[in-house]
């Protein structure tokens, strides 16, 4: 076993700070987001454009609080390409049902917005890892729903703190 970095530990640290911090700006954006298409049983399909408006000028906001609070060296920009993925990859997996692609959008977000530690395919695991937590939360809104849509508003940015931790504890410990 080795010591550990501590200025490396401190990093993670602030990681999850921002996940924290920066989920709780998500779940107002991402359930105003599923509320807009939401319409009561019998009722005709439309979307709510006031709680979609809600939704996508709080989105920004998710990622400048994940880049500014994890200390991203090159903040602002990040939050540029973090609102970009959350558009292209959001919206077409949107069609799918909308709450999957808001998750897929924030969890894409997250991927580039949050501080990557120095290590070795951290930007690799974290791929896989929101790519697992959206096909997860697919499975579990085909199953029930309501437990969908609150997976969906938390899994795939933690997956993104997960796949930190388990990044540096591989480097850690090497087989």
């Amino acid at each position: 076993m080795t010591a550990e970095d501590p200025s490396a530990e401190k990093g993670r640290r602030r990681t999850w700070l921002a996940i924290a911090l920066g989920t709780i700006v998500l779940l107002f954006s991402y359930f105003s987001f599923a509320a807009a298409f939401t319409t009561a049983p019998g009722e005709p399909t439309r979307v709510d454009s006031g709680l979609l408006a809600i939704s996508l000028a709080l989105a920004p906001f998710v990622f400048v609080v994940f880049a500014f609070v994890s200390r991203h060296r090159r903040a602002p920009t990040q939050v540029l390409r973090a609102m970009a993925l959350y558009l292209a990859i959001g919206l077409p997996v949107g069609l799918l049902t909308p709450a999957l692609g808001a998750a897929a959008g924030f969890g894409a977000g997250a991927i580039v917005s949050l501080a990557p530690p120095d290590l070795y395919g951290v930007t690799k695991r974290r791929i896989l890892a929101v790519t697992s937590a959206v096909l997860y939360t697919l499975a579990v809104l085909v199953v029930s729903t309501p437990a969908g849509v609150f997976t969906g508003a938390m899994l795939p940015v933690m997956a993104v703190g997960f796949a930190d931790e388990y990044t540096a504890w591989r480097a850690a410990n090497p087989a």
